[in-house]
């Protein structure tokens, strides 16, 4: 694998993490009750304020909460999926967002408002793991490891020491899971329509 045409970033290739990256920016200048307007709630979901499943993930804490996500958002692009069309990216973006707060929604009636980027990112992660498998086999599944180790001592222990307040408040953890198995999820649908797609063509 050629790793530095992996590093060649076009503007087209951008657009998608450029885009959520402003949208994050924006929303994080407005006041509070827009936030809240915004924000993943339980109860307003109820009385059909069905917006809040996508807009959840785009409005957060504080600046450091903002900026850990925007910094995984990047991190996660530059190194598994730079070289994705935008149009594949935000619908990667898209489903894994609609799935991830389907999860909470369903698998937990508890929570009962939600802010935040890093359940998607967590999804974008274990997709863009997966992804590389066949060319990056061995890094691919020693991250993959470490992410899934993670995310099983969060569901044990409970957030990592010291990322509640880097947050700027409670990180929910099942946001974390639900997002890497929707990563998984995306993927999995993907290939399946490839392999579909080539057998197909032949």
């Amino acid at each position: 694998m050629d790793r530095s045409a992996s590093f060649k970033f076009s503007l087209t290739h951008t657009i998608c993490p450029l885009a959520v990256t402003l949208v994050c920016l924006l929303l994080s200048l407005a006041t509070e009750s827009v936030s809240g307007w915004l924000e993943y709630h339980r109860t307003q979901l109820v009385n059909g304020e069905i917006w809040r499943l996508i807009t959840a993930h785009l409005v957060h804490l504080g600046w450091g909460h903002l900026t850990m996500n925007l910094l995984g958002l990047w991190i996660i692009w530059a190194l598994l999926m730079n070289n994705l069309p935008w149009q594949r990216c935000s619908l990667i973006l898209l489903l894994i967002t609609l799935i991830t707060s389907a999860a909470l929604w369903f698998f937990s009636p508890q929570l009962v408002w939600y802010r935040g980027l890093s359940g998607v990112l967590h999804g974008l992660l274990i997709w863009g793991l997966l992804e590389r498998l066949k060319q990056e086999p061995l890094l691919s599944v020693s991250l993959l490891l470490a992410v899934i180790g993670k995310i099983a001592w969060e569901q044990w222990q409970g957030p990592l020491p010291g990322s509640e307040s880097m947050a700027d408040g409670p990180v929910v953890v099942a946001s974390h899971l639900y997002g890497a198995l929707s990563g998984m999820l995306v993927w999995l649908i993907g290939s399946v329509r490839f392999a579909n797609n080539r057998k197909t063509s032949d």
